[in-house]
């Protein structure tokens, strides 16, 4: 840069009228430049961190901000074609603006002066030393500008979670995922960072029952921390039978909790989904998948997403077998140990009270709006 900034307060040759441009290639090439910058005003580092993506397709390495990115790419491209046509070298001087640099959600401080440092030393325009000083200028700018939005698109996967996970360390979407659909787990405001970390590092299925078994207490204290926070109407009604479940629970009434928190689960889903409902849940011929939660923003899916494993198929009448982790379905309609255990009522309470602190964020957002 220091190097530049010499050659930035040199005086131009007399002689050198290689680097002179004519004037309309002037005007053309600003008209360019500006484009460009357009493209890249700064308002969209405030619009990034409110971006809602879905799961599935935007869970796997925030794809959302590629395809954000790639846009910007096509209004670049367009406005600097005329000059790439005529300089074919400009091509491999512009292979650092690329929507590559947007791919990974790990684009933190470093990265983004990489990239500045980039532009600002790769670029060669090929018009001699006068236009090598204006673009020298440009990237100077951009420079300042990704220092800028570099604290936001750093920070806007925390903006993603629910606060209980925003402060865990290479938090992975992927991780959340597989506790939250695969084993039916809730996570959404609920339990305490300690112990969501601990289930999300645990390495299967058994071990995060584990968990559930041992931290049964303050679990339930964090239940009923988030039921009692409701404070929206469209709640409140549900929040007494949340407190009931929770009281039963504590007090060792463990068969009356789980029954008490599979009816309020159900209750909740049916009043939220209404028909949609079945789109969510596995169909009696077992054919259906989870492709409907692509749909869901990722807030939405951490909430949501234990409805899946919630309500696998339990047919009494046909001999299946009971299954021993939570099953609203098999709460329902069969007594069984093997259903009924305090694990599965404090599951069925995450559940529950995980659904009433989403569906109450989400009431007094509507409201305040």
């Amino acid at each position: 840069m220091a190097h530049d900034e010499d050659k930035q307060q040199e005086e131009p040759s007399e002689d050198d009228e290689s680097g002179e441009l004519a004037p309309e290639q002037q005007e053309a090439l600003r008209e360019s430049v500006d484009q460009v910058r357009r493209s890249l005003a700064p308002k969209i580092a405030f619009e990034l961190p409110s971006v809602q993506l879905v799961p599935e397709s935007v869970l796997k390495n925030f794809t959302a901000l590629s395809a954000f990115a790639e846009a910007q790419q096509a209004i670049i491209s367009n406005a600097i074609q005329p000059f790439l046509d005529s300089q074919a070298a400009w091509q491999n001087q512009f292979a650092v603006i690329n929507s590559d640099i947007f791919k990974t959600h790990e684009l933190l401080q470093s990265n983004l002066n990489s990239i500045a440092s980039q532009l600002t030393k790769n670029i060669d325009f090929g018009f001699g030393e006068s236009m090598a000083t204006f673009a020298s200028q440009f990237a100077v700018q951009q420079e300042a500008w990704l220092k800028a939005i570099g604290p936001s698109l750093a920070n806007i996967e925390w903006t993603f979670y629910p606060p209980n996970l925003q402060d865990i360390e290479d938090l992975a979407l992927e991780q959340v995922e597989e506790v939250v659909m695969v084993d039916g787990i809730s996570l959404y405001g609920l339990p305490r960072m300690s112990t969501a970390e601990a289930l999300i590092r645990a390495n299967s299925a058994s071990k995060r029952r584990d968990i559930l078994g041992r931290r049964w207490k303050t679990i339930s204290a964090d239940c009923r921390e988030v039921a009692t926070a409701c404070a929206t109407a469209a709640i409140a009604p549900y929040v007494p039978f949340a407190v009931a479940a929770l009281d039963a629970l504590d007090t060792g009434h463990t068969e009356a909790a789980q029954a008490l928190a599979g009816s309020l689960i159900d209750a909740i889903i049916r009043a939220y989904f209404k028909t949609d409902r079945t789109k969510y849940t596995p169909n009696r011929s077992g054919t259906r998948t989870n492709d409907a939660y692509d749909e869901f923003t990722v807030r939405q899916f951490i909430a949501f997403a234990p409805m899946w494993q919630t309500y696998q198929l339990f047919f009494v009448e046909n001999g299946d077998v009971v299954p021993i982790t939570f099953s609203r379905n098999a709460t329902a309609h069969t007594v069984n140990r093997r259903q009924y255990s305090r694990r599965n009522a404090v599951q069925a309470l995450m559940f529950a009270c995980s659904l009433l602190c989403f569906l109450d964020e989400e009431a007094a957002a509507q409201k305040a709006s």
